[in-house]
């Protein structure tokens, strides 16, 4: 997870053929008629499946620079679509149904992301008002954790601690509510080290890349692409030779 940079809300969220209509205006209509709904949640789902998501999935895949708003794995503009989801769950924030910072792209992994939460309360604030990737760290096995030497509110790190938590069976059984500490996820995460390791040429026998300099210079461009690739907050921990920090 990380901080999402969000832009203008859509100007036309209706199908075609249909008046156009922004989605502030559909919030605006939402808003007034849920007042009298007879089934809220229900209303509330109607409506929003009323619009067209492509005009929603545009903005979304080049805010979210084409990463999974949770896991960061890739999402691609194919069919099936990925998920439009929202943050913090329709069922129970019904007033946010149509609010743009509540909206995201989620992977379609079975297991994990937006599959594994449902209607959970994550108790997280949005992307766009927080910077995750100041305060989880990662492992060279690719393991995600909350850093120890960040200060936090109890209740946000416990959150965190949660959502990344790998769900677990037994006598003391965890129930996550994002799963990101799935061995499917950690597998990938450890083989983008590896990527990064072999394109910085820090292969055994090659140390010419490993300056500063480059690091930073490599860290950057990863980051600035317009498509990232997947689990770039974790190629960037190894790039600049942070992983394992604050743990």
């Amino acid at each position: 997870m990380r901080r999402i940079t969000k832009g203008a809300a859509p100007l036309n969220v209706s199908p075609l053929g249909q008046q156009p209509r922004s989605l502030i205006q559909a919030d605006a209509d939402y808003q007034a008629s849920r007042q009298t709904a007879h089934d809220p949640e229900k209303h509330a789902r109607a409506c929003f499946d009323s619009m067209q998501k492509k005009a929603l999935r545009d903005l979304l895949f080049v805010e979210q620079r084409f990463l999974c708003v949770y896991c960061e794995s890739t999402i691609d503009e194919v069919y099936p679509f990925p998920p439009v989801d929202h943050w913090n769950p329709l069922k129970h924030f019904l007033p946010q149904v149509f609010s743009w910072e509540n909206l995201h792209l989620s992977c379609r992994g079975a297991n994990t992301c937006d599959a594994r939460k449902e209607d959970t309360c994550l108790n997280l604030p949005w992307p766009a008002a927080y910077a995750y990737e100041d305060v989880l760290g990662f492992t060279s096995g690719g393991w995600i954790y909350v850093r120890n030497d960040v200060p936090l509110p109890q209740a946000l790190r416990d959150a965190l601690e949660l959502a990344i938590a790998e769900d677990t069976a037994g006598l003391n059984p965890v129930k996550s509510t994002l799963n990101l500490n799935h061995s499917a996820l950690r597998a990938a995460r450890e083989a983008a080290i590896d990527d990064e390791e072999e394109a910085l040429g820090l292969v055994i026998g090659q140390g010419t890349a490993s300056t500063p300099n480059n690091r930073i210079a490599h860290a950057a461009a990863l980051l600035g692409q317009a498509r990232r690739p997947q689990f770039v907050s974790i190629r960037v921990a190894a790039v600049l030779q942070t992983l394992g920090q604050g743990r």
